[in-house]
């Protein structure tokens, strides 16, 4: 459990987050130029968020060091993120995680035949390792949050490692591999693509789903949270996957950044998206955030939030 002082501190509006930082380069194509797209995120708090002026990727800056992410992981971000305060998952979470795996392993079936390796990259619960394994595959995962991980070899009996470097496995290994909600929280995203595309077989698929920074229907404050140091759109979710030699798997259904790639020998293109910095700076920007408190904006967005916790945690299992 994170100390009262430290967990408040993430809660505070109008404060920000208690960390030092460092500047970055872009991840994806290793650019400098910025253009800024916000100033604080959905709970209020002083957090700067850049867009890269040459591709369009989002990112926290200053960028959370190795060791103050390691932390924030280690002490908070459980509580923070999904109110978890009794060190596993709650309730709510487990009944949104059976119905998201639900729905992957029925996506990902033409895939997932008796003795598919599949690998989940961020496989939190293991509800979706349970849901593959049920069909006959050879199931593992990475997952560095202990508890969780815990939960899942406990109540699931799957195997899942607390991490994978570049060696863990040999190249062209896994038929299926998946990360949903992961590429957000880390530091190296499109390096970690490269990562999971070399481990996929020349014929597999990789699934990868991130939440839309450009999606519609809600303030633009909603769109930024501490634990979320990467934003994708869909044109900077598909760069990442063409660096990493993949391609959007048209055989599979997609909605914006949740995407089926499979394996290209395409050359790979320059990573550029000209303009988009500047169009999600404009698309992004925030009323100030004294007016939006101000005006009441924020309640309804509060509320759904709530709801939909309470909704699954009291939905049969």
């Amino acid at each position: 459990m994170p100390s009262p002082r430290y967990f408040l501190s993430h809660f505070m509006p109008f404060t920000g987050y208690p960390y030092t930082g460092e500047p970055t380069a872009c991840n994806l194509c290793a650019a400098r130029e910025t253009v800024t797209v916000a100033e604080t995120d959905r709970r209020l708090k002083t957090l700067r968020s850049i867009a890269c002026a040459q591709c369009g990727l989002i990112r926290t800056d200053p960028m959370p060091t190795p060791d103050e992410l390691a932390h924030y992981y280690a002490h908070a971000y459980r509580a923070d993120y999904q109110l978890a305060f009794a060190g596993g998952p709650p309730r709510h979470h487990l009944n949104r995680s059976a119905r998201e795996a639900a729905f992957r392993a029925e996506l990902l079936a033409p895939k997932l035949k008796p003795g598919a390796r599949v690998l989940d990259f961020g496989s939190g619960s293991g509800e979706f390792l349970a849901a593959v394994r049920a069909r006959g595959c050879e199931a593992i995962g990475v997952e560095p949050g202990r508890d969780y991980a815990a939960y899942a070899r406990d109540h699931h009996g799957v195997e899942v490692l607390d991490d994978a470097g570049d060696e863990r496995f040999p190249a062209g290994y896994f038929d299926v591999i998946t990360t949903h909600h992961v590429l957000e929280h880390l530091r190296d995203p499109a390096d970690v693509m490269e990562r999971l595309a070399r481990w996929l077989k020349p014929d597999g698929v990789l699934y990868a789903a991130v939440p839309n920074m450009a999606a519609t229907g809600k303030p633009a404050h909603e769109r930024f949270h501490f634990a979320h140091v990467h934003g994708f759109v869909r044109e900077t979710l598909d760069l990442a996957a063409r660096r990493a030699g993949l391609v959007p798997q048209t055989d599979y259904w997609r909605e914006d950044t949740t995407v089926v790639y499979a394996k290209t020998d395409a050359p790979v293109p320059a990573l550029r998206s000209p303009g988009l910095a500047q169009r999600l700076a404009v698309e992004l920007k925030p009323v100030p955030a004294g007016a939006y408190l101000a005006s009441g904006a924020w309640l309804w967005p509060m509320l759904r939030r709530n709801a939909k916790a309470v909704r699954d945690t009291f939905a049969p299992r």
